[in-house]
This record gives structure tokens, sequence and C-alpha cells, in this order.
């Protein structure tokens, strides 16, 4: 017990006068140990530490710049950022996965929003090995350095570096290590559990873009929409569609809630909106509505298979024109956020990728056939060569032997990783496992999110990542297994994990708020379904709402 009153009046021994000032004086000992010769004597080897402060928002903490030097090859730095909270760590650090090609040092985290060290975590992010614009994967071509940095190795030195910093800096041997992304930040965690296990406890992956069939899928919309003059179809026509859609298809899944829960039960005619003579408002042409069609439709082989998934049916007017193309053509191909807004995302991305793979002059619009098994082939041996877009392993068993434990989650009106590419990979790494779904269940659960975009946004639950994240802590650290994940949409309606949200924009990209009148949802891990069973608060309240297996 610590006598009371000051030290000044009380004789103490030196263990007490150590306890009084931890106790009294808590960041006296962070702000001893936040310097440069500090840090370095904390670090491996191979890192090397370029600065150190104390800052004192948005919570006080000691913020550590670096980088790893990679080699063989290389050399390479993958640079870092760790931020370690002052007073109240909670024993958890969170890496953060970046959105698109990465390509800086992320100090907030894209998903869930906002700094986690707001919440008391340990935070750590990399630029993976490179820095450039989101969607600028050049390097890939002429860096084999920072190829391999991006793959998958900037990630794990990164990781490695600053858990021993987290670990020393507490002095503790104990760390609940997370890490959480969507998109490219998906894809991030996704390489981290099939390369190196062991660098988490815990993987939130969100609508991963892990394998070059999305690319594939965007070139295809691209050539669609350029086929011919006015093939674009416009914001506010796909928007007229998205509503026919929703009124045609909202009772698919048991009741009319303004929801499409799954699209794949949506077998809506686009046909049927097609003007009759005469007809101009509140009608398609037969060219958008062939463009429509084969942008459902999906990229398609010389043998008339299917090579991936098309766009998805619902929520087309919010949700394609990101990758589809917002404005009309003609588009810029340039990467800058600025030129980003005057084009079509996916045009970009396909052009950005096919000059990596085919050279800097390619033009995948006039030169590459989808009915060539040449150019087909051609395409995924680029893949591998340049070591980014080739299909994932499906396999985590690694991480089972690890211990560790995988939330993922899809919006199912995605339209960049369509969410049966998330299906897919659930059902190979199930057949990893000796085709058990127990025994996949115990390390990793998939969560599908109705209304979802693309990681945000659309007409379904905004804080799904907030969430989730709460159940895998609860599943790392409890032993508590996932089941159904109550979410919410509305402005006031959800509880951030960490705060403040940063808004629209955080860590370097947009995060648009989910649409549509205060509600709640009941997510369930896949197989199951969310079912309206019924009551008087209506589909709004997620106590009406439970999971069933599907019917057989």
């Amino acid at each position: 017990m610590i006598p009371m009153g000051s030290p000044s009046s009380v004789s103490l021994s030196f263990a007490g006068w150590l306890l009084l000032t931890a106790v009294f004086f808590p960041q006296v000992h962070a702000q001893e140990k936040c310097s440069v010769s500090a840090i370095r004597a904390m670090a491996p080897e191979d890192t090397t530490i370029s600065k150190v402060e104390s800052l004192a928002t948005p919570k006080p903490h000691c913020r550590i710049d670096g980088y790893v030097t990679t080699r063989n090859p290389g050399p390479n730095q993958g640079h870092f950022r760790l931020q370690l909270p002052d007073t109240d760590w909670n024993g958890r650090y969170f890496f953060i996965g970046l959105g698109g090609a990465a390509g800086y040092v992320p100090t907030e985290a894209q998903l869930p929003h906002g700094n986690p060290i707001t919440a008391g975590w340990a935070v750590a992010g990399t630029d993976t090995g490179h820095q450039g614009n989101v969607l600028d994967w050049s390097f890939l071509r002429d860096h084999p350095d920072q190829r391999l940095d991006y793959h998958s190795r900037g990630t794990h030195v990164t990781a490695r570096a600053t858990q021993q910093i987290t670990r020393q800096y507490y002095q503790t041997d104990k760390l609940y290590r997370y890490i959480s992304g969507c998109s490219g930040g998906g894809r991030m965690g996704v390489m981290a559990a099939e390369n190196h296990p062991e660098d988490f406890d815990g993987y939130l992956i969100g609508a991963p873009g892990r394998s070059a069939e999305t690319f594939l899928m965007f070139m295809w919309t691209s050539q669609v929409n350029l086929r011919e003059p006015d093939a674009w179809v416009p914001p506010s026509k796909l928007a007229f569609v998205e509503k026919n859609v929703k009124a045609a298809c909202d009772a698919t899944d048991g009741v009319e809630d303004q929801m499409v829960w799954d699209p794949a039960k949506c077998d809506f005619d686009i046909a049927s909106l097609q003007c009759s003579e005469g007809q101009e408002e509140d009608c398609l042409s037969a060219t958008h509505v062939e463009t429509i069609r084969q942008v459902l439709r999906g990229p398609h082989g010389p043998d008339g298979k299917r090579i991936t998934y098309g766009m998805p049916i619902t929520n087309m007017g919010s949700g394609w024109p990101s990758f589809y193309g917002a404005v009309p053509p003609p588009w810029p191909e340039d990467t800058s956020i600025e030129s980003l807004r005057k084009s079509s995302s996916g045009y970009v991305m396909g052009h950005v990728m096919t000059r990596v793979y085919f050279g800097p002059d390619y033009d995948f619009v006039e030169d590459f056939d989808f009915n060539d098994r040449d150019d087909l082939d051609a395409f995924w041996q680029g893949t591998e060569k340049y070591l980014f877009g080739q299909p994932h392993k499906s396999d985590l068993t690694g991480v089972e032997k690890a211990g560790g434990k995988v939330i993922w989650w899809h919006g199912v009106s995605d339209a960049g990783p369509t969410a049966p590419t998330s299906l897919d990979y659930f059902r190979l790494a199930k057949e990893k496992m000796g085709g058990n779904p127990e025994r996949l269940a115990d390390t990793a659960r998939l969560y599908l999110i109705p209304g979802m975009l693309h990681c945000s946004g659309g007409t379904g639950p905004h804080d799904a990542p907030d969430r989730l994240l709460e159940t895998l802590v609860d599943w790392v650290e409890n032993g508590k297994e996932p089941g159904s994940v109550v979410t919410h949409r509305g402005p006031g309606n959800f509880d951030p994990v960490f705060k403040p949200v940063g808004g629209e924009n955080v860590a370097g990209v947009r995060l648009p708020n989910a649409t549509g009148n205060p509600r709640d949802f009941r997510l369930c891990p896949y197989p199951q379904i969310s079912t309206f069973q019924g009551g008087n608060a209506g589909v709004g309240d997620a106590k009406n709402w439970h999971c069933r297996q599907p019917n057989p």
C-alpha cells in the first residue's frame, strides 16, 4: 500500500519510490524510453530508427519512424511507423493493412476507422517497401526487391521489428497481435496468413483484392464500356436500375426490408427495362441493356467458360461508378487522385497492371483479346513473374498450426473484388483442411455484409468492421467462438472502436458512410443465413432476426 502524503513528508524505500512514481507519474518512464537511443537499443539489427518523438495527440504517445533493410533481392527499405501509448496500453498491437498498392506509411487505420492508440492499442504500419500513388503498381516491373517486399516480405519484417520494440518498450513477453485491412489491406492480411502465420494472433480480413481475376473483370468492363459510342451507362441510369432491382428482389430473402441480402437469389431481367418505341424516360436504351448484361456476365474465355465474376446486380447506382466509371469516357490513365476523379479506377488499374505484365506501351483495350488463349496464358504468366495477382494458396493450415484466428468479411454489393471470390477462397481453404467445415470454422469464419459496397458505404451496416474486430478479440483472447454479430446503420447509431472516427477520409482513402434510416443488422457466419422471424419492433431491430442454416 502506498502511504498518503507527498514524497518529501514520507520516508520511502527505493522500491516504494519507484512504485509511487509509476502510479503518480506514469508518463515519466515512457518519456525516458521515447528517445532515438533507447528505441535503437530495442530494435533488431536490420532496423534503422530515424526519428522518435513524444506527441500529445490524439493521445499521449511515443511515435517511432524507421525502416527495415531487406536483402536478396535488395537492398530495399521497408519504412514503418510505430505508435506506443504512454498510458493505458491494453496489451494489444494493431498492424494497419493498406488499400491498393500501399506506398505510404500510415498513422490511422483504414478499417475500422481511426487511430487505434485512442483505444489504448499499440499501432504500426508500413509502406510495404515503396512510395507511390495508391493505385500505382508500376514498381513491380523493374524492382524485384520492392516486388517481394510488397508481396509479403515488407509486412513480415516490419511487423517483426515493431513487435519486438513494443515488447521491450512495455517490458512484457505477452502481446496480442492483430492485422486489419480491406481491399489491398485485406490482401496484406491474406499474404501474412499464408506466408508468415506466426506473425499475428488475429486476422481481420476485408474484401481482399487477392487475385488478378479482379483486374480481368475491370479490363472486361472497360472494353464493354468502350466498345461503341454511348455504350457507357451514366450513374443516373444505374440508379434507375438499382431501384427496380431492389423492388423486384427485396423479398427474395423472406421479408421486404428495402434490402437484397443475397444478390445470387436476384434473377432480374435487365431487358425488362428497355425503352419501347418512342419512350425516352425511365427506361434503358438497347445499347445500355447490353452493356449492363455484359458487365453482370463478367469475363469469359475462348471456351465460353467464365473466368471470374462480373459486378453484382445489387446497389448498382452507388456501387458500380467508382470502378465502372462515374464520368463518361474518354478517361485519363494517370493514377493521381485528381486524375481518378475524372476516370474509371477499373480502367486505370487495368492499364497499370497490364503494362507491368506486357510492357509500358501496352493498351489492353485494343490489344487484349479474351477469346485468345495466348493472351490469357501470358497474363497469368505475368502474375507469376511479377509476384502479384496469382491466385492465392487458399491455405490457412499455417494459421491453424500457429493457433491464430481469422475473421473474413465481404460486402455482397462490392463491385471491386466481388463477394463470390471470398466464397471461393473458403471453399478451397476447406479442401486444404480435408474437406472438414468444422476444422475450418475452428480457425476462420466468413461474414457476408448485406448492402455494403467495396469496404464501406452502400445501404448495409456502417460498423461491421468495428463489431467484427471486437468479435475477433473475444475469440483470440477469451476463446469465445464467433456467432451472430449485431451491426448498425445510421448517424449516432453505433459506437466506433477507435475514437474519434476520422470521417470519410481516413488514412489516405475515402470511406463513405452507409446510407439509409437507422436500423440494426444481424450478421451470421457463413453459411448461416440471417432470417427475419417477426416482432413488433420490425425489420430494423436485430432482436427480430436469427441465424439459421440454409435449406439443403
